[in-house]
């Protein structure tokens, strides 16, 4: 019944996180638009960059690009994640949220 219950919790946090960016709510973060400029400007220029190198060269350095994007995300993810958990244990030890469970014993929860 736990499981479900995160599950559940997770399933909604997520939808929160990626269903509406342009919500009154959402965070802005300072330099984060200029900087999102920056690489999409840089991007057809080390496109021709990465085309003009030996095949097994750009074969590599595609595929530590697409890993670099891929712990992007899960760091933003894992981010995203801890703010909810730290902002859950704040409310609980404010006294806001029932405590029927440890902080070791939450995460143990929230990690399977």
């Amino acid at each position: 019944m736990e499981n479900k219950i995160w599950k559940q919790v997770s399933q909604f946090l997520n939808k929160l996180r990626c269903e509406n960016v342009t919500r009154n709510t959402a965070v802005e973060i300072l330099g984060y638009k200029e900087t999102q400029q920056e690489v999409e400007k840089m991007h057809e220029e080390c496109e021709k960059i990465i085309h003009s190198l030996p095949q097994k060269e750009q074969q590599i350095l595609l595929e530590w690009m697409s890993k670099l994007e891929d712990m992007n995300s899960l760091e933003g993810q894992k981010a995203y994640c801890q703010g909810y958990v730290d902002c859950i244990l704040l409310l609980s030890g404010l006294g806001l949220l029932r405590q029927d469970i440890s902080p070791e014993e939450f995460m143990k929860q929230i990690e399977r």
